[in-house]
């Protein structure tokens, strides 16, 4: 937004320069010093723009910087919280497993007593 207004601005400038010299009726002399006058204070406008300009870009690039950082704690910490979870999970799986295959061994070595 602020650049198109640095365009604007600048477009603005130049124009208001050349009318102000095809319409002036001022000498020579007047017509250059009152350019002169007018590019200075353009390019004093432009300068605080483009300041403008590169301090909310400063602004923005901390905040993003800000955000992404602490998006990846927060990534980084359910990564961790996910890590937990399946691990519990597959150490719950494998006592099953186990206990199953406690289970048929009891089965088969009654089968075997029996027999």
């Amino acid at each position: 937004m602020k650049a198109e207004s640095f365009f604007a601005l600048a477009a603005g400038v130049a124009t208001g320069a050349l009318l102000g010299v095809l319409f002036a009726p001022a000498k020579g002399e007047e017509t250059r010093e009152a350019l002169k006058k007018g590019i200075s204070e353009g390019l004093d406008d432009a300068k605080d723009i483009a300041e403008d300009l590169g301090h909310d870009i400063h602004v923005r690039a901390r905040y993003a910087r800000r955000e992404m950082n602490a998006l990846k704690k927060t990534l980084a910490e359910q990564g961790n919280d996910m890590k937990e979870d399946i691990r519990t999970s597959l150490l719950e799986q494998l006592d099953k497993l186990e206990k199953a295959l406690a289970k048929d061994e009891e089965e088969v070595d009654d089968q075997f007593e029996e027999a």
